[in-house]
């Protein structure tokens, strides 16, 4: 499938993408009071390890990605099972029981047709599913929902292992899942660094809202290295 995609120029791709599963190791400021994760209902769910998984197809022909996708964890993500590559298809390591998705659209985000994700700017994120996101007719990394916020996660069948931790699929049924509401969630770009000659030093300084479809209002806060994605 990876062949039928058309690729993006090479060097967008040079600034933006470097590692499938990382070197994302990141730790609290202040362990004890820590600040990387997100409240909603007065309590508070450490993430301490973000990603974002960039597209490569390039439907439109902007020459730039037609979406990014963020990730906080209390776990590792990775690529390497399935749709390798193409992205679509990731998995998470075992440990992981809070997972935030917010996934920006060039449609949604007009800027990101002549741009890249840049330091300073808010972004709107997806309320909706997208169910064809490459063209292909392949589902949208098969959660009913492409933005999220997550807690209470148990992991599924085991997928392997990588770099010492095992991976697998999370399934929906199990855990609180928050969806958003018609207003899609936001994402204010602190500061953003990709490096290109050693990608473990990529950092991100984000903040981001989610209001659900019950009404409840999450706010979360990433600062730390970040995981790069080839989608």
């Amino acid at each position: 499938m990876k062949s039928k995609l058309k690729l993006l120029p090479l060097l967008v791709l040079i600034s933006l993408v470097f590692t499938a599963c990382d070197a994302n190791d990141d730790a609290q400021n202040d362990p004890q009071n820590p600040t990387d994760g997100f409240s909603i209902n007065g309590n508070f769910y450490e993430t301490p390890n973000a990603y974002i998984a960039i597209d490569q197809a390039d439907r439109d022909q902007s020459g730039h990605p037609d979406y990014y996708t963020f990730f906080f964890a209390n776990g590792r993500i990775t690529d390497t099972f399935g749709d390798q590559g193409v992205g679509y298809a990731y998995a998470y390591s075992t440990n992981t029981t809070q997972l935030v998705k917010l996934q920006v659209f060039e449609s949604n985000n007009p800027t990101l047709g002549s741009g890249t994700i840049t330091t300073g700017h808010t972004y709107t994120a997806s309320s909706i599913l997208t169910s064809d996101i490459n063209g292909f007719g392949v589902p949208n990394t098969g959660f009913s929902k492409d933005s999220f916020i997550s807690n209470n996660l148990q992991a599924g069948t085991s997928l392997g292992s990588e770099n010492g931790l095992n991976f697998s699929q999370i399934p929906e049924a199990i855990g609180l899942w928050h969806y958003p509401g018609t207003v899609g969630p936001s994402l204010v770009i602190n500061a953003v660094h990709i490096d290109m000659a050693t990608p473990a030093n990529s950092t991100i300084d984000v903040d981001y809202t989610f209001m659900d479809i019950q009404g409840n209002q999450a706010t979360g806060h990433y600062e730390g290295t970040l995981g790069i994605i080839l989608d």
